[in-house]
């Protein structure tokens, strides 16, 4: 007599968080935190951090993760790096519009030089996340949704 038992793997409905997400997906493909962490170009602590939601994952970094464990990006972005994929300077250019400023007043605004904001909408830089929640106002004030 043959006895099959099948391991269930659990659903990822109880992923609510980036780095349980994170985990699912990595052991879902097999993967320990050394290899994926190598694979990344991280230290498997690095790895530990995000599944404990201890670190933010950066956006490079997400976008390498998503690529191999074959699942969407955005299932590992938070709210500032899912800025940065949007593209954010479509978006700066979209609220400096809607809000009817040029660029040396919505650099006044969020606080930062004008030639800063210049190389955002030119997407030669990003914005630091220090800066996003300033920036998130003015998208909230534009009555645009990410």
């Amino acid at each position: 007599m043959i006895l099959h038992l099948q391991y269930g793997f659990e659903n990822s409905n109880n992923c609510d968080t980036v780095g349980k997400t994170l985990r699912y997906y990595r052991v879902h493909k097999g993967y320990s935190t050394r290899e994926l962490a190598d694979k990344v170009g991280v230290v498997p602590a690095t790895i530990t951090l995000y599944e404990n939601d201890k670190n933010t994952i950066k956006y490079k970094t997400a976008v390498l993760l998503a690529d191999l464990l074959e699942i969407d990006r955005k299932l590992l972005l938070d709210d500032y790096t899912t800025f940065i994929d949007y593209p954010c300077n479509v978006l700066l250019q979209e609220v400096r519009e809607n809000l009817s400023l040029n660029q040396s007043q919505i650099a006044q605004e969020i606080g930062v030089a004008q030639s800063a904001y210049s190389v955002w909408e030119r997407a030669t830089r990003i914005p630091r996340r220090q800066v996003y929640e300033k920036i998130l106002q003015l998208v909230k004030r534009a009555n645009i949704h990410i």
